[in-house]
């Protein structure tokens, strides 16, 4: 009886720990959803004020207080890229909305943010918004270097039919066509070609059609574009002559 009993608990333990471990990481994963659900609170609420007023700041304890919560969430959870991309996201705000901050605080900010960037993409490496997402964030703060270049085209190759990575891409890529290196200008004329062919349905295909010909013409990088496209695309888009 005593020997079928220790059978019983031999087999019930892995169980048990198993259940245990379970508890303990639901535990953790609730806590950290909790504070990066704090956190985003923060940041939906600044943005709405600030649609509301266009003077709008928020108040430093506020951010303190936003920053940290997201801070947490990424400690319990370091696994999760969205939490590390709304810590950039929440730091972002600060740079772009407090003007109060000095030289060396702005370059901190901007390393930090591009290196939660650099962090969720290490997490979740074929996603390809957030590809996308750092690649313009580079942009903004004026890096434009092969590390943005194999970030714009990483986004490409993960989200080839996606249309928002379509029209960062072109919003990207066309303006600083110059200084873009062939095989990031490769990836720029194939989302200018998939803007022109992809079937989508009459009204979105011409859409997107409208989309990418008008940047190639604001921009007047026919000359550039036209020698990449296929006669497919050379034809539908009536930009390239014979």
């Amino acid at each position: 009886m005593l020997t079928l009993s220790l059978q019983s608990f031999a087999v019930r333990l892995p169980l048990l720990a198993l259940g245990l471990s379970f508890a303990v990481w639901a535990g953790i994963t609730g806590i950290a959803g909790l504070n990066n659900f704090q956190a985003n609170a923060y940041l939906e609420l600044w943005n709405q004020q600030l649609f509301k007023n266009s003077a709008y700041q928020s108040i430093d304890s506020d951010y303190e207080t936003a920053l940290r919560a997201s801070q947490r969430s990424i400690e319990l959870t370091p696994y999760n890229a969205d939490y590390q991309t709304l810590a950039a996201n929440i730091q972002m705000w600060q740079l772009l909305n407090n003007k109060t901050l000095s030289s060396t605080q702005r370059d901190s900010l901007k390393k930090e943010i591009l290196n939660y960037y650099r962090s969720a993409l290490k997490q979740r490496p074929s996603w390809p918004y957030t590809y996308a997402d750092f690649a313009a964030t580079k942009v903004r703060f004026g890096e434009v270097d092969a590390e943005m270049q194999h970030a714009l085209q990483t986004a490409n190759k993960w989200g080839a039919r996606e249309v928002e990575i379509l029209h960062i891409t072109l919003e990207l890529g066309l303006p600083l066509w110059n200084q873009l290196n062939t095989e990031t200008r490769l990836t720029v004329a194939g989302a200018v070609e998939r803007s022109l062919t992809w079937q989508l349905g009459d009204r979105l295909n011409k859409r997107e059609l409208v989309f990418a010909l008008s940047l190639v013409g604001a921009y007047e990088r026919q000359a550039d574009i036209c020698p990449l496209l296929t006669p497919e695309s050379k034809k539908i888009s009536n930009m390239c002559g014979n």
